[in-house]
């Protein structure tokens, strides 16, 4: 016997759905034709979804965000470590563009040997105040940004809590790092003294000795602070121009793979280093002790900037921008890799 679809069922009767019995009606109205349609076309699982005995809950897509705490500590750890892996791979080329950087500089691109001999100088002592700077560097920066998501910045553009965050961290980075960077950037120029062969700690005492027999030994201490605020007026832009620029680059995503990430930090990285060279210029003349002039102390940053824009030019404000770049695609390339596999490893662990 044939049932009603047409088929011969030879296991009895077959019980038609009240949705479908309704199509064998004289007169189909057009309600009974969409539902009995729906019940045709529907899968099982939406059947089953749509069924009042079903109690199967709706899945939850809720994500947690890291709390403050959190960003703090992963940013500390992550922090520490693109700051090693960083310092050891991009310290050569920042030698080169110091030694590039210098008034009357003996050196030239076109004689690699001499650019990068001894490039390794003062290494150590960059590394024992790097480590803990760009510890201290995200952890401040990342905590500072979740706090910011929670309190009435909430609804402001990124790019202004990104600027705010870099402001904020970059004070306690420079206390910690700006006492190596002057040791560095006088060994890595060869200002007198500070030469090749000479140890981090005979440097230290070199500075120290030096600014004490013309002062006190608070003057000895202030030395190592040479250039902080030059530092700092260099970094705020260097740093929101790279970290802005990054976020555009990788949509604010806070999944990337370490090789997205090191692809978008690299010409973020590049980017900023190169708009920011004469700044570069400027701080570290001023740290070396070849940004004084005779009887004079400092001269003012900006002013400083507009005598090497007159005295030398777009040359002089953009000098060792070659080798500059080139670090920046590396460090880049290297720190935001290392910064979005560390830093995701860690936020998943602290939220087990």
């Amino acid at each position: 016997m044939a049932d009603r679809t047409g088929s011969y069922n030879t296991k009895g009767p077959t019980t038609i759905p009240d949705d479908l019995e309704k199509i064998r009606d004289p007169v189909l109205t057009r309600a009974s034709f969409l539902s009995s349609a729906a019940v045709l076309l529907a899968t099982p699982t939406e059947v089953q979804a749509a069924s009042p005995s079903s109690t199967v809950p709706p899945k939850q897509q809720t994500a947690s965000e890291p709390s403050s705490l959190q960003e703090s500590i992963s940013g500390f750890i992550a922090g520490a470590s693109l700051a090693a892996t960083k310092t050891l791979v991009k310290y050569p080329l920042d030698t080169a563009t110091v030694r590039l950087q210098m008034p009357n500089s003996k050196y030239s691109i076109t004689d690699i040997f001499s650019l990068f001999g001894g490039s390794y100088n003062g290494i150590t002592l960059s590394l024992l105040s790097n480590i803990p700077g760009g510890a201290v560097f995200f952890a401040v920066k990342d905590a500072t940004k979740a706090s910011l998501r929670n309190s009435a910045f909430s609804t402001s553009p990124k790019w202004i809590t990104t600027s705010i965050a870099v402001g904020v961290a970059l004070l306690p980075y420079w206390i910690v790092r700006n006492p190596s960077e002057v040791i560095k950037v006088r060994q890595q120029a060869g200002v007198e003294g500070y030469g090749s062969g000479v140890s981090a700690i005979d440097a230290v005492k070199l500075t120290l000795a030096e600014a004490s027999s013309n002062g006190t030994t608070f003057d000895g201490i202030k030395e190592f602070y040479s250039g902080y605020g030059e530092n700092v007026i260099y970094g705020f832009p260097a740093d929101v121009i790279k970290f802005v620029s990054y976020e555009a680059f990788t949509g604010g995503r806070r999944d990337l793979t370490p090789l997205e990430g090191a692809r978008a930090g690299a010409f973020a990285t590049a980017l900023a280093q190169f708009i920011t060279t004469p700044f570069d210029v400027i701080r570290n003349r001023l740290m070396s002790g070849k940004g004084r002039k005779e009887g004079q102390g400092l001269e003012n940053y900006l002013q400083s900037l507009v005598t090497l824009a007159q005295e030398e030019g777009f040359s002089g404000l953009f000098a060792g921008s070659s080798p500059r770049v080139a670090k920046a695609f590396l460090s880049g390339a290297i720190q935001f890799a290392t910064y979005e596999e560390t830093k995701q490893s860690i936020v998943k662990l602290l939220q087990r």
